[in-house]
């Protein structure tokens, strides 16, 4: 029977995120849960707690991992739909791989002492830091990269800011797309930093077990080896589950990257509307079924809706996960299920927005115009250098003339010719235009990019 697929992620964009489907699959995970059984194995042997295993048995037992294919998980499935345990499926699967070599002597001894949760937290873990350095790093500097062509090809492009959606004092696009480029810059150096935390501790956190069987093994300095062999930081002091703190600072550093990104989707989906970016026409593409004229921002308007739903579930995942009954309920488990699938649709934003700004270039010549038809943006200007020579009335002389009013540069030029001040003084605001006021715009422009 066909499976039927209930995630657009699964079936019309799997491709836009099939690294983050490989990574997080239930076969990625089980095949760390394996790796970590054989590493744990192999650190009793270290530490004397079983016999030294020779160069081969090394060997056999990274074997056994390297071949673990779709072909060996199909074996562990069929143990785990006896057991309906998946951790305890994979230690019967090892063991039954060790009964058939020379390491049978010490079969007993996988997953010895061991909880679920201390195979799970690490295995976890594992994608968690492969996501972060190979998937999520380079994906968002690849578009800080692509946010600095933009910004360097829009560098001499000024344009009417808006506050309050109303008209502003002049800025530059390309200062406007810098300054999104330092926020993500900012916050991708805290999410850099961030380490994902392991434990290796026993059923409540104790090593009662341990302790039961090898009193004479330092336990707590053998959890730390291991832990952090695998990259991740341990954590000595934890009940039965790991505590999932630097999970929860994990996914508010990427629902912050996300906001902001959030933030500027928005920005530009609004630019396009009044056309200060123009969307370069894709010749076999249709923007509308009805309207053949449309050349539509899908692009940001994907990435607004993904990063939305994404955001709202790391937001529901770092929460709830900070949260456990006692030393340990199944809550967590199910949830922590869902954290690829909440990862990918980031991920699938991040796509769409590389996608946007591949499409995406400056229409110079529409914010010169709206710059040209704006001119009453020049009363900041024009009440500060009244402030400066200390005319009387300085603000209100001004508001009175221009709140509420549009005007281009003849009539500017009218007004500032009827004002009650020195000639000297109109002769100054005569030289001033939207379009040379731009403060240090391409300077701060420069230093980001």
């Amino acid at each position: 029977m066909k499976q039927i697929l209930i995630c657009h992620l699964d079936d019309r964009n799997h491709k836009k995120i099939k690294d983050l489907a490989n990574l997080f699959s239930e076969f990625s995970l089980n095949k760390n849960r394996l790796l970590i059984e054989i590493k744990y194995l192999q650190k009793l042997s270290e530490y004397g707690v079983i016999r030294k295993f020779n160069f081969q048995e090394n060997k056999l037992l990274e074997k056994i991992y390297k071949d673990f294919d779709q072909n060996e998980f199909k074996k562990f499935k069929k143990i785990e739909e006896k057991t309906n345990h998946d951790i305890k499926a994979l230690e019967l699967y090892l063991r039954k791989k060790l009964i058939k070599t020379s390491l049978k002597d010490v079969e007993n001894f996988v997953h010895f002492c061991l909880s679920s949760e201390d195979i799970n937290n690490i295995a976890y873990g594992l994608m968690l830091k492969e996501n972060q350095n190979k998937y999520f790093i380079p994906r968002i500097n690849k578009i800080i990269e692509e946010l600095k062509k933009l910004s360097k090809t829009s560098l001499n492009s000024p344009m009417l800011s808006l506050t309050h959606g109303q008209p502003a004092s002049p800025t530059v696009l390309g200062k406007e797309v810098a300054v999104y480029i330092h926020r993500i810059m900012d916050e991708l150096k805290v999410f850099s930093k961030l380490s994902i935390q392991g434990k290796l501790n026993g059923s409540v956190g104790n090593y009662n077990s341990f302790i039961l069987n090898f009193p004479g093994i330092n336990w707590p300095k053998f959890s730390q080896e291991f832990v952090s062999d695998f990259g991740l930081e341990p954590n000595l002091f934890t009940t039965q589950i790991l505590p999932y703190d630097s999970w929860s600072r994990y996914f508010d550093s990427i629902k912050r990257i996300n906001n902001i990104l959030l933030d500027m989707v928005v920005d530009f989906w609004w630019y396009t509307s009044f056309f200060y970016l123009k969307l370069q026409v894709i010749e076999d593409e249709v923007g509308s079924s009805a309207m053949p004229h449309k050349v539509n921002p899908i692009d940001l308007e994907a990435a607004e809706g993904n990063l939305g739903y994404s955001n709202s579930t790391l937001e529901f995942l770092s929460s709830k996960l900070q949260k456990s009954r006692m030393q340990r309920d199944l809550s967590d488990s199910t949830v922590r299920r869902n954290v690829g699938l909440t990862l990918s649709y980031s991920y699938f934003a991040y796509d769409s927005i590389l996608r946007a700004l591949s499409r995406l270039e400056p229409n110079s010549e529409v914010m010169s115009q709206k710059l040209k038809e704006n001119w009453q943006v020049l009363a900041e200007a024009v009440q500060n250098v009244l402030r400066k020579e200390n005319i009387d009335g300085d603000y209100d002389l001004v508001k009175k003339i221009s709140r509420g009013k549009t005007f281009n540069s003849e009539e500017f030029m009218i007004l500032i010719e009827n004002m009650s001040i020195p000639e000297i003084i109109k002769n100054r605001l005569k030289k001033l235009s939207p379009e040379k006021y731009l403060g240090l715009a391409k300077e701060i422009t420069l230093r980001i990019i």
